[in-house]
């Protein structure tokens, strides 16, 4: 599904974020993706939602290269992808059921597809009964459901968890795992950047670990490990 050949990213033309990276992601698999930071988790998520583009290499997602995709397309390929931020990124003045809906409206879906995924989408994270709470007046564990549903909302092939715990006390952040794994089990893949070092050690999935730039570690069923 996500193919890296010999991917770098270079900035100002001698600061490299990321180097000759080479490496693929099955569809259906979680993964994380860990490292200390600069280590170029943020650059690869970025290569990933074509927010950044290889400066050598080929990044491909499901057999389309990302560095030939126009301009135009851009938005119609991250239709594919749902991502999730450390800070939630909710708009500030709509309610839980209006940032969900947004991300089907920017799509041109029809109101009847709004109203029929939004609150089922709603109930799927927990929060059937907040529809109409804004971001303030909702815990950090509520915020990041919901940025979770509006990520999921358009069913995309990929979640893309950006530090999605980080700005969460420990029980709500296993909350927040446990609800993205459910996402992963229905055949999503996941690719989750963080540093939450207890978590990767108990969930025992994929792990591939940045450093300088570099993959220094790609291990099944890994953990955290001294490098990251």
């Amino acid at each position: 599904m996500i193919e890296f050949f010999n991917v770098s990213k270079v900035y100002n033309d001698h600061v490299y974020a990321l180097q000759g990276v080479n490496l693929s992601i099955e569809k259906g698999e979680f993964v994380f993706l860990v490292g200390p930071s600069g280590a170029g988790k943020t650059t690869f998520v970025k290569l990933l939602y074509r927010q950044e583009k290889a400066s050598k290499g080929q990044v491909f997602f499901d057999g389309y290269n990302l560095g030939k995709l126009r301009r135009k397309d851009i938005p119609f390929y991250r239709r594919r992808i749902g991502v999730v931020f450390q800070d939630f990124k909710l708009l500030p003045q709509k309610t839980a059921y209006e940032n969900v809906a947004f991300a089907l409206v920017v799509t041109e879906a029809t109101q009847k597809e709004i109203e029929k995924k939004v609150p089922s989408i709603l109930e799927m994270v927990g929060l059937e009964d907040k529809w109409n709470s804004y971001p303030h007046e909702l815990s950090g564990g509520e915020q990041q459901r919901v940025a979770i549903a509006r990520a999921l909302v358009n069913t995309p092939q990929l979640l893309i968890a950006d530090e999605p715990t980080g700005n969460l006390d420990p029980d709500t952040s296993w909350e927040i795992m446990d609800l993205i794994s459910r996402v992963n089990r229905m055949g999503t893949t996941v690719l989750m950047a963080t540093h939450a070092r207890d978590i990767v050690n108990t969930m025992k999935k994929r792990v591939i670990a940045l450093e300088n730039g570099q993959v220094v570690r790609d291990q099944a069923k890994g953990g955290y490990g001294d490098e990251a």
